[in-house]
């Protein structure tokens, strides 16, 4: 594993809703809920967004594939 890769998640894991946070190994609930993007104005989809936040740890875990 890559460093790029320790700290990201796939867009189909939450598509899916079965995302574990990278950083403190949390399942996250409703992953989509928890979107974030960065300088993004439009409203936030797992298409759209940057990232995935933790609420057990605020950790910002990226979204990477399609």
């Amino acid at each position: 594993m890559t460093d790029d890769e320790r700290n990201a998640v796939a867009r189909e894991a939450v598509r899916e809703g079965a995302v574990e946070c990278p950083l403190c190994g949390r399942q996250l609930a409703e992953p989509a809920e928890r979107l974030v993007g960065f300088g993004v104005t439009e409203p936030l989809t797992v298409e759209t967004a940057d990232a995935v936040e933790c609420p057990r740890c605020s950790g910002v875990t990226f979204l990477a594939g399609e």
